[in-house]
């Protein structure tokens, strides 16, 4: 059998990792248009910040590959794919696959504004990205989004003696992450960095010549070197499109609980793709490593007919600022719009905390100063625990020796 995985991420990876844990005989292709072996993208900014040489982020060697016997087309982008015949083009070249793989992964968007193609605009994507905002050499920095790749992008800077601005359009940072009190403590945090945040600011244009020198918004005009795009991402879709793939409303891939596209034989997984939400089973984008990884793990067992089934998306952002472990997990309020929710919550001067529950059942939690207890919380949120099932563990002697794992949440439970 011969697999085909297009795209070179966590999830190609994973994906392939897993076909060879499943066979040893079945021929993988793998498909990237970048040359880069594999990355962390997670990490790149700890480069940016000074704390880690660029090599450090490469996940795999050639030689890794070869192990793997992964044959490896890099640079080379696939031009079409042909569900009927079941053959990509990538050049002049044809390929054919008794199974394919999508892996496509997203980009960062750059919205098409007065000044965004000046040089000193920038995203943070791969390895080069950091290469070229290093070589920039930036002293006035604004990061345009406030979401956990921003505010990371935004500590980066400030670590390397920038000046930065912080620019978020809705009413609060992360805000797909944390309720608006969490939010405002880890904000009031940036700002002890001398970090300088603004909400409920959208971006107008940028000026300068030859490159970026004034950014403005709807309210204020900032003088600036640099500009670091971290306002969103668009999912890689087109090659599925053309091929006949149905999209979603959301913009992803659509699959079903194997992670099989609307044609059979054909899988994808990871920020190409959209699935149920692990709470809610309405459709969702998961941009996160973790669940690139699970998805990658069911596409692969399902394309070697080795049956597995997706639980759905659920998040887990972890951020430290200023050395202050900050944890969002699951939804927060907007994304329980229309649940009645049950809000718990504590706070002292060095630690917070918020549970939210619906029905009874955990779906999100928001933590700022600990770490502990999250994987325990994560965990009963993919499992449909209730709060009642969890306290009833906490209290029984006999069921928490069987469960230990449930101790480290009973500060949030009682």
């Amino acid at each position: 059998m011969r697999v085909i995985i297009i795209g070179n991420g966590a999830a190609g990876n994973q994906a392939a990792a897993s076909i060879r844990k499943h066979s040893s005989e079945c021929e993988i292709v793998m498909f990237a248009r970048e040359s880069f072996l594999e990355y962390s993208a997670c990490a790149l900014p700890d480069v940016l910040a000074g704390w880690i040489p660029l090599d450090k982020t490469f996940l795999k060697t050639s030689i890794d590959y070869e192990r793997l016997q992964i044959k490896t087309c890099f640079a080379q982008e696939v031009n079409n794919i042909d569900i009927n015949k079941q053959c990509l083009q990538a050049g002049n070249e044809k390929y054919y696959w008794d199974r394919l793989i999508i892996a496509t992964g997203s980009q960062p968007i750059i919205p098409a504004i007065d000044g965004s193609q000046l040089q000193g605009n920038f995203v943070v994507k791969t390895p080069q990205d950091i290469e070229r905002i290093i070589e920039h050499k930036p002293s006035r920095a604004v990061v345009v989004g406030a979401g956990n790749i921003g505010v990371e992008t935004a500590g980066a800077l400030r670590n390397r003696g920038c000046m930065v601005y912080l620019i978020e359009m809705q009413d609060r940072i992360m805000p797909l992450l944390y309720d608006q009190k969490p939010a405002d403590i880890i904000q009031t945090m940036l700002e002890q960095e001398d970090i300088r945040v603004f909400t409920g600011e959208r971006v107008t244009g940028i000026e300068g010549e030859p490159g970026v020198e004034r950014l403005f918004t709807d309210q204020q005009e900032i003088e600036c070197d640099t500009v670091i795009w971290a306002a969103g991402v668009r999912q890689n879709v087109e090659l599925a499109r053309q091929a006949g793939l149905k999209i979603g409303g959301l913009g992803g891939i659509e699959v079903d609980k194997y992670m099989q596209c609307s044609e059979p034989g054909v899988f994808a997984c990871g920020d190409c793709v959209q699935s149920p939400h692990v709470f809610t089973g309405k459709p969702s984008l998961s941009l996160l490593w973790s669940s690139a990884k699970r998805q990658a793990d069911v596409a692969a067992a399902n394309c070697m007919e080795q049956v597995d089934e997706y639980e759905g998306n659920c998040s887990v952002v972890i951020e430290e600022i200023r050395g202050i472990p900050c944890v969002a997990i699951g939804l927060n309020l907007h994304g329980l719009v229309g649940y009645e929710t049950e809000v718990i919550e504590n706070e002292s001067k060095d630690f917070y905390y918020r549970l939210l529950a619906v029905d009874d059942r955990i779906a999100g939690f928001q933590c700022i100063g600990s770490l502990e207890g999250a994987g325990a919380i994560f965990t009963m949120i993919k499992k449909g625990t209730t709060l009642e099932q969890a306290r009833k563990v906490l209290h029984n002697k006999d069921s928490i020796t069987n469960m230990a794992w449930y101790l480290d949440s009973s500060r949030y439970l009682r």
